[in-house]
């Protein structure tokens, strides 16, 4: 049975993003593709097999995901941003690190006891614990001070069951036009190297110092160092309408879904919950399959469109949660069952991943993680 909606994922356009990526960066510079949150909701499992061969590295948020993406048998170098010190019993943490550290998943650190306790497993397994400290530049997120780096590294080099294989930051603000604040960062995070690695690191002494996004990667390439970490990028949506500089990114996902049901209904009609929409013509109107029960946001209500036989039909009243009423008036050639492109994988268009965020006044980012799981990822090239 054919799913009622279907994200139609393009491989061929990931691998495109990934060499427009690539280019951007000196030899020596690795690329560390962001595949956390499903791949920003377009399919891990669709994808990793192009993503894999054509990057350095990964990068993932929780440990379930660092696993999954083993289990799905890539072995390169593997970061997850979040170590499970803090989550559950101490048996369970043992396990779940036991088991990260076993499968060659390299871990965030922000604290000693962080530290003192994948020491600890790490002799349990026998194995080294890969670990990488995140500083906090100024994001103030996660991560430790810039005067903590240098306290923490001699602190790891207590445990010999320790290595110390990368440090990193975060930008807060990359992707803005005043690059005033990330400069700031930058400055903070080669200060928390140099009391780690010296005054002159080399690529030589092992320790990978990453602090890219996507938005650096592109706009701020004195940022680069050792490894860049880019996300959105990789699914062909551009970090920000501010960016200097903007590569020709290919989107990786196009959602459509099937015309379900037409009526007419008469001038002066209303619609929706809260009838927020009235018709001023005796209009043809559609429902199409998809609501914020899928992650389609319903502050789009009454301000964004759908593709329905080679037209644009606006949506009318509000979105529910499993249903979006659109005015077929305009596209008479409309019948129950044509294909509905509910978001485009064409940048300009009203109903693209961009101008949606824009739109709701969000970023790119959400709309693509938010689609829940009744969308059917599927790959079409």
């Amino acid at each position: 049975m054919e799913s009622y909606l279907r994200a139609e994922i393009s491989a061929s356009a990931v691998a495109h993003n990934l060499g427009l990526l690539r280019g951007l960066l000196k030899p020596t510079t690795k690329l560390c593709a962001v595949v956390k949150a499903d791949c920003y909701g377009h399919g891990l499992e669709l994808l990793l097999e192009t993503i894999c061969p054509l990057c350095d590295h990964l990068a993932v948020a929780t440990p379930e995901e660092a696993i999954a993406v083993r289990d799905l048998g890539c072995a390169k170098g593997l970061l997850a941003f979040f170590t499970p010190c803090a989550f559950g019993s101490e048996a369970a943490v043992r396990d779940a690190l036991e088991e990260l550290i076993a499968r060659d998943v390299s871990l965030t650190a922000v604290s000693r006891e962080e530290i003192e306790v994948l020491a600890a497993v790490a002799t349990r397994v026998g194995k080294p614990a890969r670990v990488h400290l995140k500083i906090d530049t100024g994001m103030g997120r996660s991560g430790l001070l810039p005067w903590q780096a240098g306290l923490l590294f001699e602190s790891m080099k207590k445990h010999p069951g320790m290595t110390l294989e990368g440090c990193y930051t975060h930008f807060a603000s990359a992707d803005e036009a005043d690059k005033a604040y990330a400069l700031e960062q930058l400055a903070r995070f080669k200060q928390a190297v140099t009391a780690i690695a010296g005054e002159t690191p080399s690529p030589r002494d092992g320790l990978t110092r990453h602090a890219a996004s996507s938005a650096a990667t592109i706009d701020l390439p004195q940022s680069h160092f050792d490894m860049v970490r880019p996300g959105i990028a990789v699914y062909g949506y551009q970090p920000s309408d501010a960016m200097h500089r903007k590569l020709p990114l290919r989107p990786a996902l196009r959602l459509v879904g099937r015309l379900m049901q037409t009526k007419t209904l008469p001038a002066g009609s209303s619609c929706g919950y809260g009838l927020t929409h009235t018709f001023r013509r005796d209009s043809v109107v559609g429902l199409v399959p998809i609501g914020y029960g899928d992650g389609y946001l319903r502050c789009l209500s009454n301000r964004t469109s759908v593709r329905i036989a080679g037209r644009d039909v606006p949506i009318c009243g509000r979105v529910s949660m499993d249903q979006t009423i659109v005015d077929l008036t305009d596209a008479p050639s409309a019948r129950v069952g044509d294909e509905v492109e509910i978001i485009s994988n064409d940048p300009s268009a009203p109903h693209s991943v961009e101008n949606l965020a824009r739109l709701a006044g969000t970023i790119p980012y959400e709309i693509t993680c938010r689609l829940g799981r009744r969308v059917k990822r599927i790959l079409v090239d």
